[in-house]
Protein backbone atom coordinates (compact mmCIF):
# COMPACT_ATOMS: atom_id res chain seq x y z
CA UNK A 1 0.00 0.00 0.00
CA UNK A 2 1.33 3.35 -0.88
CA UNK A 3 1.28 6.52 1.21
CA UNK A 4 -1.19 9.24 0.23
CA UNK A 5 1.87 11.47 -0.22
CA UNK A 6 3.60 8.93 -2.39
CA UNK A 7 3.50 8.51 -6.12
CA UNK A 8 2.23 5.00 -6.68
CA UNK A 9 2.27 3.41 -10.07
CA UNK A 10 -1.52 3.12 -10.34
CA UNK A 11 -2.11 6.78 -11.54
CA UNK A 12 -3.11 7.61 -15.10
CA UNK A 13 -0.43 8.96 -17.43
CA UNK A 14 -0.82 11.59 -20.18
CA UNK A 15 0.27 10.30 -23.51
CA UNK A 16 3.26 12.20 -24.94
CA UNK A 17 1.47 12.83 -28.24
CA UNK A 18 -1.24 14.83 -26.42
CA UNK A 19 1.35 17.15 -24.88
CA UNK A 20 2.98 17.65 -28.27
CA UNK A 21 -0.39 18.38 -29.85
CA UNK A 22 -1.33 21.00 -27.21
CA UNK A 23 2.01 22.77 -27.51
CA UNK A 24 1.67 22.78 -31.29
CA UNK A 25 -1.77 24.36 -31.11
CA UNK A 26 -0.52 27.13 -28.80
CA UNK A 27 2.44 27.85 -31.06
CA UNK A 28 0.27 27.91 -34.18
CA UNK A 29 -2.31 30.18 -32.52
CA UNK A 30 0.39 32.64 -31.49
CA UNK A 31 1.87 32.63 -34.96
CA UNK A 32 -1.51 33.25 -36.56
CA UNK A 33 -2.22 36.17 -34.19
CA UNK A 34 1.15 37.75 -34.92
CA UNK A 35 0.60 37.24 -38.64
CA UNK A 36 -2.76 38.98 -38.51
CA UNK A 37 -1.33 42.05 -36.76
CA UNK A 38 1.74 42.20 -38.97
CA UNK A 39 -0.17 41.77 -42.21
CA UNK A 40 -2.75 44.32 -41.08
CA UNK A 41 -0.02 46.91 -40.53
CA UNK A 42 1.74 45.91 -43.74
CA UNK A 43 -1.53 46.09 -45.63
CA UNK A 44 -2.13 49.62 -44.37
CA UNK A 45 1.38 50.60 -45.38
CA UNK A 46 1.03 48.86 -48.74
CA UNK A 47 -2.01 50.98 -49.59
CA UNK A 48 0.11 54.14 -49.34
CA UNK A 49 1.56 55.38 -52.58
CA UNK A 50 2.51 58.75 -51.10
CA UNK A 51 2.64 60.75 -47.88
CA UNK A 52 0.51 63.69 -46.76
CA UNK A 53 0.91 65.97 -43.75
CA UNK A 54 -2.37 67.06 -42.19
CA UNK A 55 -1.61 70.55 -40.89
CA UNK A 56 -3.70 71.47 -37.85
CA UNK A 57 -3.78 74.70 -35.84
CA UNK A 58 -5.32 74.64 -32.36
CA UNK A 59 -6.01 77.44 -29.90
CA UNK A 60 -4.51 77.20 -26.38
CA UNK A 61 -7.66 75.70 -24.86
CA UNK A 62 -7.80 72.99 -27.50
CA UNK A 63 -4.12 72.28 -28.19
CA UNK A 64 -3.25 69.72 -25.46
CA UNK A 65 -6.27 67.56 -26.25
CA UNK A 66 -5.86 67.86 -30.02
CA UNK A 67 -2.17 66.96 -29.79
CA UNK A 68 -3.04 63.84 -27.79
CA UNK A 69 -5.83 62.95 -30.20
CA UNK A 70 -3.54 63.43 -33.19
CA UNK A 71 -1.04 60.95 -31.76
CA UNK A 72 -3.82 58.41 -31.19
CA UNK A 73 -5.24 59.02 -34.66
CA UNK A 74 -1.85 58.56 -36.31
CA UNK A 75 -1.43 55.27 -34.46
CA UNK A 76 -4.40 53.91 -36.43
CA UNK A 77 -2.36 54.21 -39.65
CA UNK A 78 -4.79 56.58 -41.39
CA UNK A 79 -4.81 56.67 -45.17
CA UNK A 80 -6.36 59.35 -47.39
CA UNK A 81 -6.53 58.79 -51.14
CA UNK A 82 -3.72 56.22 -50.95
CA UNK A 83 -1.51 58.60 -48.96
CA UNK A 84 -0.28 57.75 -45.48
CA UNK A 85 -1.33 60.57 -43.14
CA UNK A 86 0.93 62.36 -40.66
CA UNK A 87 -0.76 64.89 -38.37
CA UNK A 88 1.10 68.04 -37.37
CA UNK A 89 -0.45 70.23 -34.64
CA UNK A 90 0.56 73.85 -34.05
CA UNK A 91 -0.73 75.80 -31.05
CA UNK A 92 -1.56 79.46 -31.71
CA UNK A 93 -3.96 82.05 -30.27
CA UNK A 94 -7.35 81.95 -31.97
CA UNK A 95 -7.40 85.66 -32.78
CA UNK A 96 -4.02 85.38 -34.49
CA UNK A 97 -5.12 82.35 -36.51
CA UNK A 98 -8.36 84.01 -37.59
CA UNK A 99 -6.40 87.00 -38.86
CA UNK A 100 -3.79 84.86 -40.62
CA UNK A 101 -6.45 82.75 -42.33
CA UNK A 102 -8.39 85.82 -43.46
CA UNK A 103 -5.14 87.18 -44.95
CA UNK A 104 -4.59 83.97 -46.90
CA UNK A 105 -1.87 82.71 -44.53
CA UNK A 106 0.62 84.94 -46.35
CA UNK A 107 2.22 86.21 -43.12
CA UNK A 108 3.19 82.72 -41.98
CA UNK A 109 6.20 80.76 -43.29
CA UNK A 110 4.51 77.43 -42.60
CA UNK A 111 1.97 75.52 -44.66
CA UNK A 112 -1.57 76.70 -44.02
CA UNK A 113 -3.84 74.42 -42.00
CA UNK A 114 -6.49 72.09 -43.33
CA UNK A 115 -8.11 72.01 -39.89
CA UNK A 116 -8.53 74.67 -37.24
CA UNK A 117 -9.64 74.13 -33.63
CA UNK A 118 -10.55 77.50 -32.09
CA UNK A 119 -11.54 77.62 -28.43
CA UNK A 120 -13.75 80.69 -28.85
CA UNK A 121 -16.88 81.31 -30.91
CA UNK A 122 -15.80 84.94 -31.22
CA UNK A 123 -12.55 84.03 -33.00
CA UNK A 124 -14.49 81.79 -35.37
CA UNK A 125 -16.98 84.59 -36.05
CA UNK A 126 -14.11 86.99 -36.78
CA UNK A 127 -12.93 84.79 -39.64
CA UNK A 128 -16.39 84.03 -40.95
CA UNK A 129 -17.28 87.74 -41.05
CA UNK A 130 -14.38 88.26 -43.43
CA UNK A 131 -14.47 84.99 -45.41
CA UNK A 132 -17.43 82.73 -44.72
CA UNK A 133 -16.56 80.44 -47.64
CA UNK A 134 -13.37 79.36 -45.86
CA UNK A 135 -15.38 77.50 -43.19
CA UNK A 136 -18.48 76.63 -45.23
CA UNK A 137 -20.06 73.30 -44.32
CA UNK A 138 -18.56 73.05 -40.83
CA UNK A 139 -20.44 71.52 -37.95
CA UNK A 140 -21.88 74.53 -36.07
CA UNK A 141 -21.85 72.75 -32.69
CA UNK A 142 -18.77 72.65 -30.44
CA UNK A 143 -17.30 69.18 -30.04
CA UNK A 144 -16.18 69.78 -26.45
CA UNK A 145 -15.94 72.52 -23.84
CA UNK A 146 -14.34 73.49 -20.55
CA UNK A 147 -16.04 75.93 -18.17
CA UNK A 148 -14.41 78.68 -16.19
CA UNK A 149 -14.16 77.95 -12.45
CA UNK A 150 -12.52 79.55 -9.40
CA UNK A 151 -9.21 78.19 -8.17
CA UNK A 152 -8.95 78.46 -4.38
CA UNK A 153 -6.90 76.99 -1.55
CA UNK A 154 -8.26 73.62 -0.46
CA UNK A 155 -8.76 75.00 3.05
CA UNK A 156 -11.11 77.67 1.68
CA UNK A 157 -13.06 75.47 -0.73
CA UNK A 158 -15.74 74.36 1.75
CA UNK A 159 -16.64 77.93 2.70
CA UNK A 160 -16.91 79.03 -0.93
CA UNK A 161 -18.90 75.93 -1.89
CA UNK A 162 -21.26 76.37 1.06
CA UNK A 163 -22.16 79.83 -0.21
CA UNK A 164 -23.78 78.13 -3.23
CA UNK A 165 -22.79 81.00 -5.48
CA UNK A 166 -23.83 81.84 -9.00
CA UNK A 167 -21.46 83.99 -11.03
CA UNK A 168 -23.71 87.05 -10.64
CA UNK A 169 -23.50 86.66 -6.85
CA UNK A 170 -19.82 87.55 -6.87
CA UNK A 171 -20.83 91.20 -7.10
CA UNK A 172 -21.96 91.07 -3.45
CA UNK A 173 -20.14 87.95 -2.25
CA UNK A 174 -16.58 88.85 -3.25
CA UNK A 175 -14.34 91.76 -2.36
CA UNK A 176 -13.30 93.36 0.95
CA UNK A 177 -16.91 93.86 2.05
CA UNK A 178 -18.29 90.70 0.44
CA UNK A 179 -20.61 88.26 2.17
CA UNK A 180 -18.29 85.24 1.98
CA UNK A 181 -15.98 84.86 4.96
CA UNK A 182 -13.17 82.31 4.82
CA UNK A 183 -11.98 80.07 7.70
CA UNK A 184 -9.14 82.44 8.58
CA UNK A 185 -11.55 85.36 8.78
CA UNK A 186 -10.49 86.77 5.44
CA UNK A 187 -12.73 87.68 2.54
CA UNK A 188 -13.15 86.23 -0.94
CA UNK A 189 -10.73 88.56 -2.71
CA UNK A 190 -10.26 87.84 -6.43
CA UNK A 191 -7.16 88.20 -8.57
CA UNK A 192 -8.14 89.24 -12.10
CA UNK A 193 -5.30 89.12 -14.64
CA UNK A 194 -5.80 91.38 -17.66
CA UNK A 195 -8.86 90.09 -19.58
CA UNK A 196 -7.38 91.21 -22.90
CA UNK A 197 -4.69 88.56 -22.53
CA UNK A 198 -6.28 86.15 -20.07
CA UNK A 199 -9.30 84.25 -21.34
CA UNK A 200 -10.29 82.92 -17.89
CA UNK A 201 -10.68 86.44 -16.47
CA UNK A 202 -12.77 87.45 -19.46
CA UNK A 203 -14.90 84.29 -19.20
CA UNK A 204 -15.53 84.89 -15.49
CA UNK A 205 -16.52 88.55 -15.89
CA UNK A 206 -18.75 87.78 -18.87
CA UNK A 207 -20.42 85.09 -16.74
CA UNK A 208 -21.04 87.65 -14.00
CA UNK A 209 -22.65 90.02 -16.50
CA UNK A 210 -24.73 87.30 -18.17
CA UNK A 211 -26.40 86.58 -14.84
CA UNK A 212 -27.46 90.21 -14.41
CA UNK A 213 -29.01 90.87 -17.83
CA UNK A 214 -30.78 89.11 -20.67
CA UNK A 215 -29.10 91.43 -23.17
CA UNK A 216 -26.24 90.30 -25.38
CA UNK A 217 -22.93 91.08 -23.70
CA UNK A 218 -21.33 94.03 -25.47
CA UNK A 219 -19.32 97.12 -24.47
CA UNK A 220 -22.48 99.02 -23.47
CA UNK A 221 -23.45 96.27 -21.01
CA UNK A 222 -19.94 96.41 -19.58
CA UNK A 223 -20.21 100.18 -19.20
CA UNK A 224 -23.53 99.94 -17.41
CA UNK A 225 -22.01 97.52 -14.90
CA UNK A 226 -18.55 99.06 -14.63
CA UNK A 227 -18.87 100.05 -10.93
CA UNK A 228 -19.90 96.50 -9.96
CA UNK A 229 -17.03 95.02 -11.98
CA UNK A 230 -14.57 97.43 -10.39
CA UNK A 231 -15.81 96.24 -7.00
CA UNK A 232 -14.88 92.68 -7.93
CA UNK A 233 -11.32 93.76 -8.54
CA UNK A 234 -11.15 95.82 -5.35
CA UNK A 235 -8.98 94.57 -2.53
CA UNK A 236 -6.76 92.49 -4.79
CA UNK A 237 -3.09 93.13 -5.52
CA UNK A 238 -2.33 96.56 -6.97
CA UNK A 239 -0.65 94.80 -9.88
CA UNK A 240 -2.55 91.57 -10.60
CA UNK A 241 -0.58 88.45 -11.53
CA UNK A 242 0.41 88.55 -15.19
CA UNK A 243 -0.84 85.02 -15.87
CA UNK A 244 -3.00 82.40 -14.26
CA UNK A 245 0.12 80.32 -13.63
CA UNK A 246 1.59 83.19 -11.61
CA UNK A 247 -1.67 83.54 -9.68
CA UNK A 248 -1.72 79.83 -8.82
CA UNK A 249 1.86 80.02 -7.56
CA UNK A 250 0.96 83.01 -5.37
CA UNK A 251 -2.12 81.22 -4.00
CA UNK A 252 -0.10 78.14 -3.17
CA UNK A 253 2.56 80.21 -1.39
CA UNK A 254 -0.15 81.48 0.97
CA UNK A 255 0.84 85.15 0.82
CA UNK A 256 -1.02 86.14 -2.32
CA UNK A 257 -3.22 88.89 -0.92
CA UNK A 258 -6.16 87.26 -2.68
CA UNK A 259 -8.16 84.06 -2.21
CA UNK A 260 -9.30 83.03 -5.68
CA UNK A 261 -8.51 83.37 -9.36
CA UNK A 262 -10.58 82.33 -12.41
CA UNK A 263 -9.20 79.47 -14.45
CA UNK A 264 -10.55 77.21 -17.19
CA UNK A 265 -11.24 73.79 -15.66
CA UNK A 266 -9.19 71.79 -18.17
CA UNK A 267 -6.20 74.04 -17.62
CA UNK A 268 -6.36 73.58 -13.87
CA UNK A 269 -6.47 69.81 -14.35
CA UNK A 270 -3.24 70.02 -16.33
CA UNK A 271 -1.57 72.17 -13.67
CA UNK A 272 -2.98 70.54 -10.53
CA UNK A 273 0.07 68.37 -9.80
CA UNK A 274 2.28 71.46 -9.88
CA UNK A 275 0.00 73.22 -7.40
CA UNK A 276 -0.82 70.91 -4.48
CA UNK A 277 -3.11 72.41 -1.88
CA UNK A 278 -5.32 74.10 -4.48
CA UNK A 279 -8.67 73.02 -5.87
CA UNK A 280 -11.53 74.52 -7.88
CA UNK A 281 -15.11 75.56 -7.15
CA UNK A 282 -17.79 75.68 -9.85
CA UNK A 283 -20.36 78.46 -9.81
CA UNK A 284 -23.93 78.33 -11.12
CA UNK A 285 -25.74 80.36 -13.77
CA UNK A 286 -24.69 81.16 -17.34
CA UNK A 287 -21.08 80.10 -17.60
CA UNK A 288 -18.38 80.97 -20.09
CA UNK A 289 -15.27 79.01 -20.92
CA UNK A 290 -13.56 77.28 -23.81
CA UNK A 291 -15.74 76.01 -26.65
CA UNK A 292 -13.80 73.71 -28.96
CA UNK A 293 -14.88 73.74 -32.61
CA UNK A 294 -13.56 71.45 -35.34
CA UNK A 295 -13.34 73.56 -38.51
CA UNK A 296 -12.19 72.17 -41.88
CA UNK A 297 -10.63 74.91 -43.98
CA UNK A 298 -11.39 75.52 -47.66
CA UNK A 299 -8.43 77.34 -49.18
CA UNK A 300 -6.01 77.21 -52.09
CA UNK A 301 -3.42 75.31 -50.05
CA UNK A 302 -5.82 72.51 -49.09
CA UNK A 303 -5.84 69.80 -51.76
CA UNK A 304 -8.37 66.94 -51.95
CA UNK A 305 -6.05 64.55 -50.09
CA UNK A 306 -5.62 66.97 -47.20
CA UNK A 307 -9.37 67.56 -47.17
CA UNK A 308 -10.04 63.82 -46.91
CA UNK A 309 -7.44 63.51 -44.16
CA UNK A 310 -9.12 66.36 -42.27
CA UNK A 311 -12.51 64.67 -42.60
CA UNK A 312 -11.05 61.41 -41.29
CA UNK A 313 -9.53 63.12 -38.25
CA UNK A 314 -12.80 64.91 -37.45
CA UNK A 315 -14.69 61.63 -37.77
CA UNK A 316 -12.18 60.03 -35.38
CA UNK A 317 -12.64 62.85 -32.84
CA UNK A 318 -16.43 62.53 -32.93
CA UNK A 319 -16.26 58.74 -32.59
CA UNK A 320 -15.87 56.78 -29.34
CA UNK A 321 -12.06 56.58 -29.41
CA UNK A 322 -11.57 60.28 -30.12
CA UNK A 323 -14.20 61.32 -27.60
CA UNK A 324 -12.39 59.28 -24.96
CA UNK A 325 -9.12 61.07 -25.72
CA UNK A 326 -10.82 64.44 -25.26
CA UNK A 327 -12.30 63.26 -21.96
CA UNK A 328 -8.92 61.95 -20.82
CA UNK A 329 -7.52 65.42 -21.55
CA UNK A 330 -10.07 66.91 -19.13
CA UNK A 331 -12.46 68.39 -21.67
CA UNK A 332 -16.19 68.18 -20.95
CA UNK A 333 -19.31 67.88 -23.07
CA UNK A 334 -20.21 70.94 -25.12
CA UNK A 335 -23.14 71.67 -22.79
CA UNK A 336 -20.71 72.51 -19.94
CA UNK A 337 -20.34 76.02 -21.39
CA UNK A 338 -23.57 77.92 -22.02
CA UNK A 339 -22.16 81.36 -22.76
CA UNK A 340 -20.32 82.10 -26.00
CA UNK A 341 -17.32 84.44 -25.88
CA UNK A 342 -18.29 88.03 -26.75
CA UNK A 343 -15.01 88.94 -28.42
CA UNK A 344 -12.12 91.37 -28.27
CA UNK A 345 -14.15 94.57 -27.93
CA UNK A 346 -15.72 93.25 -24.75
CA UNK A 347 -12.33 92.10 -23.46
CA UNK A 348 -11.02 95.65 -23.88
CA UNK A 349 -14.08 97.11 -22.18
CA UNK A 350 -13.70 94.71 -19.26
CA UNK A 351 -10.03 95.64 -18.88
CA UNK A 352 -10.96 99.31 -18.59
CA UNK A 353 -13.82 98.59 -16.19
CA UNK A 354 -11.64 96.73 -13.69
CA UNK A 355 -8.64 99.04 -14.16
CA UNK A 356 -6.23 96.49 -15.62
CA UNK A 357 -2.72 97.99 -15.73
CA UNK A 358 -2.46 97.12 -19.42
CA UNK A 359 -5.71 98.85 -20.39
CA UNK A 360 -5.63 102.19 -22.17
CA UNK A 361 -8.36 104.78 -22.34
CA UNK A 362 -11.38 105.26 -20.13
CA UNK A 363 -14.12 102.73 -19.53
CA UNK A 364 -16.69 102.56 -22.34
CA UNK A 365 -19.60 104.94 -22.26
CA UNK A 366 -23.13 103.73 -21.67
CA UNK A 367 -24.07 104.43 -25.30
CA UNK A 368 -21.91 101.47 -26.32
CA UNK A 369 -18.78 103.31 -27.46
CA UNK A 370 -15.89 100.94 -26.99
CA UNK A 371 -12.75 102.10 -25.20
CA UNK A 372 -9.39 102.28 -26.84
CA UNK A 373 -7.92 98.87 -27.53
CA UNK A 374 -6.07 97.57 -24.51
CA UNK A 375 -2.38 97.04 -24.69
CA UNK A 376 -1.53 93.43 -23.81
CA UNK A 377 -0.13 93.09 -20.35
CA UNK A 378 3.08 91.28 -19.50
CA UNK A 379 3.28 87.76 -20.75
CA UNK A 380 4.23 84.64 -18.88
CA UNK A 381 4.12 80.92 -19.38
CA UNK A 382 1.50 79.82 -21.95
CA UNK A 383 -1.50 79.52 -19.69
CA UNK A 384 -4.78 81.36 -19.80
CA UNK A 385 -3.19 84.35 -21.42
CA UNK A 386 -1.63 84.80 -24.81
CA UNK A 387 0.15 81.79 -26.16
CA UNK A 388 3.31 81.58 -28.21
CA UNK A 389 2.88 79.20 -31.14
CA UNK A 390 4.53 75.83 -30.64
CA UNK A 391 4.52 72.77 -32.82
CA UNK A 392 4.13 69.10 -31.98
CA UNK A 393 4.41 66.49 -34.71
CA UNK A 394 3.32 62.87 -34.63
CA UNK A 395 3.94 60.39 -37.41
CA UNK A 396 2.20 57.32 -38.67
CA UNK A 397 3.65 53.86 -38.34
CA UNK A 398 2.32 52.91 -41.73
CA UNK A 399 4.64 55.10 -43.73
Amino acid sequence: MTSRHGSGSGGARIAPWIIVAVVSVVVIAGAVTAYVFITRDNKAAATCTSQVVLEVVAAPGAAPAIEAAAAAFDATNPVARSACVTTDVTAAPGSQTASDLADGWTAQPSQGPALWFPDSAADLATLETQDSAMTAGRNPAPMAASPVVLAVRSTDAAAVTAANLQWKDLITAAGPTGSVTLPDGGKLILALPDPTTNRATSDALQSVLAGTTSATIDPSVVAANAPALAGLAAGGPAVPPATTLDALADLQAGNAGFAAVPIVASEFAQLAEQNPGLTTVSLGGPTGGDQIFGVPITASWVNPTMDDAASAFLAYLRGPAGAQVLTDQDLAAASAVSLADAGASVDAALASAIGSPGATGAAPTADGTAPATATPGPSGAPTSGASTPTTTTTTTTGS
